[in-house]
């Protein structure tokens, strides 16, 4: 490689850190251990991932990374902070607190490749791979094997000393560097998590039945909920007063009630988000509500789908 791998390890998570990453994290590019596979077999075949039928695909990729690139030997793994410090009116019905951020899809991608760690890592596409929630990796599996964090009750990666409020992102490397070792331990187990959960959607295996999660409910289901017990998680105090996304559990989380490490580098809170309302969707034309969301993550639920959402607050007198 032309340098001590120790020492690249640490130039690149330097890089990252300056990118805006809270932490930083490398393990060695391999097939997953078997528990997790058959962790993850088992809620597919439960159904737990509800109608993302997309989450089913490619189960090779997810249970070795390498098939992702070729030459692959390393997963460098990063957590980036959503904090903000600016929160909606509690009164205004429930957005998710990544939402009032851009797209993270984005600006992480771009925050990485402006770090100049591509001088690092080689050509990309080509000796590395960014993978931001975009790709079929088991991002919290290699950010615990990482040494980025540990595995929550709730399924969340908590980063020591900033909590879980955080996007996971990985860059896969065809650069052999040391890997770090796993933290080790587990998040405390006081199940606040689960308990804050509104329709019981969490489960003591840190797994999630999506089909009645209400962050599933309000952004990756398509058409109406017809299911019943799809109607009765919705038809609950909690789900009529959500418009996108549900973060009790991580609200909930003892390690997010501590002061965290500050957000670097993100990009300004979206106005147009922070202060919607049901009545600004109902009531707004396609291209004026687009242009209000334009670079919004809402615009993941699409249209149709924030317009469901905002007649069931509506009809709950919200």
């Amino acid at each position: 490689m032309g340098r001590d791998s120790g020492r690249l390890r640490e130039e690149i998570k330097s890089a990252l850190r300056e990118a805006g990453a809270v932490a930083v994290g490398v393990a060695r590019a391999e097939e997953v251990e078997e528990r997790a596979v058959e962790t993850y077999a088992a809620w597919l075949s439960s159904g737990g991932a509800a109608g993302m039928a997309y989450m089913h695909n490619h189960l090779e990729i997810r249970r070795d990374p390498r098939l992702l690139l070729e030459g692959a030997r390393s997963v460098v793994c990063m957590a980036f902070s959503y904090r903000t410090g600016r929160v909606r009116d509690p009164e205004l019905p429930r957005i998710s607190a990544y939402a009032l951020l851009p797209d993270y899809h984005d600006w992480i991608k771009r925050n990485i490749r402006m770090s100049g760690v591509g001088e690092l890592l080689g050509e990309e596409g080509r000796d590395w791979r960014i993978c931001v929630d975009s790709a079929p990796i088991m991002e919290r599996y290699w950010a615990v094997m990482a040494r980025v964090g540990i595995l929550g009750e709730n399924g969340a990666v908590i980063v020591p000393g900033v909590g879980s409020e955080v996007f996971l992102a990985e860059i896969v490397t065809t650069l052999d560097l040391e890997a770090d070792e796993p933290l080790g331990g587990d998040c405390g187990k006081c199940g606040r998590c689960r308990a804050a959960c509104p329709t019981g959607a969490l489960k003591e295996n840190s797994t999630l039945d999506c089909g009645i999660c209400l962050s599933y409910l309000t952004i990756e289901h398509r058409g109406d909920w017809t299911e019943e017990r799809q109607k009765a998680a919705m038809g609950t105090a909690a789900g009529r007063s959500t418009l996108f996304g549900c973060d009790r559990c991580i609200a909930a989380c003892p390690h997010n009630r501590k002061p965290g490490t500050v957000a670097r580098n993100l990009p300004a809170v979206s106005d147009g988000v922070i202060g919607l309302t049901a009545g600004d969707i109902i009531h707004s034309e396609a291209a004026a509500l687009s242009a209000r969301l334009k670079g919004s993550c809402l615009k993941r639920a699409k249209r149709e789908g924030l317009l469901r959402n905002a007649l069931n607050l509506h009809l709950g007198g919200s």
